[in-house]
């Protein structure tokens, strides 16, 4: 049988994107906030991009999927 558990979890992601142009910490905390950054971001993430994940949180019930 296979569960469905909610989880948080912290992790810290290294990907290498493609940004307007040199920007400083501020600045490309800001363009990443745009809708186009965070599609652009997502379609960069893969799995070698997560370093060192673990999980903060787990909820005390689980799902049964069928």
């Amino acid at each position: 049988m296979n569960y469905s558990q909610k989880i948080t979890f912290k992790s810290t992601i290294k990907v290498s994107l493609n940004v307007p142009a040199l920007q400083t910490k501020e600045q490309l905390n800001q363009w990443i906030s745009s809708e186009a950054a965070r599609i652009h971001l997502i379609d960069h993430l893969k799995p070698s991009s997560f370093d060192k994940i673990r999980i903060t949180e787990a909820a005390n019930n689980v799902d049964i999927i069928n």
